[in-house]
């Protein structure tokens, strides 16, 4: 009886704080539609939701499922979790867009996704986004700064952001533009290129900072920003404003027009 009196406060302590369970969602290769649908049921939910895409799978985007946004997914709004397991989700669509967004409030992990052939960069952070073994490669940015943008707060590890490009940008524009907080670890961004349509402007063929900035570990090689006219303004790390930056094992290698860590705070 005793033991039973001792046990009855816990129990009515558990019920009145229930742990809320994760939903896990799977994704059968190449049907994107089901991927739609099961982040529009994942923002719906009061849940964290795991979505698990098929092992090696591969996912085309051929319409944008947000046209305001245009974006090929829906906009995080949730607390979603996107085990990859190896994926690809590529756009394979005449339509512009992104492939991805995390908006305010929102929170994303993705793992072992690569994400490629976006034509307006490839994602937007303005929530809470992790990067787990994420490959970001092959995508193009028009008539937006950045192939990743993040807003918010952005941790990318053991990931790589190459083989991407910006052309005749005619905003201040990087691979990566940070206003808010980016960590990468044990990452590479590398072979990006980015060109200017105005000699004004900054460009950077890695990172263009303007918020808190931590690398450790992190590999910048062989990116090219096309100088046009002002060299002064490029950068492979361009620190921006009011951006601050702390950086270790920082690997700066073979980028063009220059090798080194810049700080500039030129106007638009």
């Amino acid at each position: 009886m005793n033991s039973i009196r001792r046990l009855l406060p816990l129990l009515l302590t558990a019920a009145m704080h229930p742990v809320l369970a994760s939903d896990v969602v799977d994704v059968a290769d190449r049907d994107a539609d089901a991927l739609v649908a099961a982040i529009h049921r994942a923002n719906q939910s009061q849940e964290a939701t795991t979505i698990r895409l098929a092992e090696g799978g591969l996912y085309t985007l051929v319409t944008a499922s947000d046209e305001q946004r245009e974006l090929g997914l829906p906009a995080i709004t949730g607390d979603v979790t996107i085990l990859g397991n190896n994926a690809d989700l590529r756009r394979y669509s005449n339509e512009d867009f992104a492939l991805l967004a995390v908006a305010d409030g929102g929170k994303l992990k993705l793992e072992r996704l690569t994400l490629a052939e976006g034509s307006r960069g490839a994602l937007v952070n303005r929530g809470e986004l992790e990067l787990d073994r994420v490959r970001i490669v092959d995508n193009v940015a028009k008539d937006v700064p950045a192939i990743v943008e993040n807003y918010g707060r952005l941790r990318v590890h053991d990931s790589e952001i190459s083989y991407n490009q910006i052309a005749g940008t005619q905003r201040d524009a990087g691979t990566v533009l940070n206003y808010g907080r980016l960590e990468l670890f044990g990452s590479g961004i590398e072979s990006n290129w980015i060109s200017r349509r105005y000699d004004s402007l900054v460009a950077a063929s890695a990172v263009l900072n303007l918020g808190e900035l931590k690398l450790a570990r992190v590999r910048v090689r062989e990116n090219t920003a096309v100088p046009e006219l002002v060299e002064a303004s490029l950068g492979a790390i361009v620190n921006l404003g009011n951006g601050a930056y702390q950086a270790s094992e920082l690997t700066l290698e073979n980028n063009d027009p220059v090798d080194t860590l810049t700080t500039s705070r030129l106007a638009n």
